[in-house]
């Protein structure tokens, strides 16, 4: 089977689906996947410094295919530039509300598991995470919008909800 994108990046809130959607993606048309948690993160959820991100996202966009998901402003630019599709997740806050206390009660009762967790890390509460996701459809949303609007080459698809997302659509010229 053709397909027409080989190179996806996913972005959204915390807890909306990416990490989900990018696995998804990976599995069914048989290209790597890239969670940008795991790789810029450490295990206690402390974001490197910007040279060890660019270093780290320069490694990942040698690749000539795959699915990159998370957002990570300072280092998006080029993720944009390397993709030939680009998925907006656009949910609101109150649904990140939801996933983010569903994601923690689930995985610390041992009923999921993570896609793109730090190696050695826990899905914990805490309050900088609830004021972040409170805050990310004002704030972070806006600034990659923004960052999207300049963006006149590339495909761009915002969705509302990635479990009904038709993978298939993806070898078809129409979307």
């Amino acid at each position: 089977m053709n397909m027409k994108y080989k190179r996806i990046i996913i972005l959204g809130g915390s807890c909306s689906g990416k990490s989900t959607l990018a696995n998804k993606i990976s599995l069914d048309i048989g290209t790597p996947v890239y969670n940008l948690d795991a790789f810029f993160l450490d295990s206690n959820w402390n974001k490197k410094n910007l040279n060890e991100l660019l270093e780290i996202s320069n490694k990942i966009l040698l690749k000539e295919e795959g699915v990159i998901d998370g957002n990570y402003t300072e280092v998006l630019s080029e993720r944009i530039k390397w993709a030939d599709l680009i998925i907006f997740i656009d949910v609101p806050t109150i649904t990140h509300l939801y996933r983010m206390l569903y994601r923690i009660i689930t995985i610390r009762l041992g009923i999921e598991k993570r896609y793109g967790n730090p190696e050695g890390t826990k899905s914990e509460f805490s309050l900088n995470f609830l004021s972040w996701v409170l805050n990310w459809n004002k704030k972070q949303k806006k600034k990659i919008f923004s960052m999207l609007e300049q963006t006149k080459d590339k495909k761009i698809l915002i969705i509302k909800n990635p479990k009904k997302f038709k993978i298939e659509s993806l070898f078809k010229n129409d979307i």
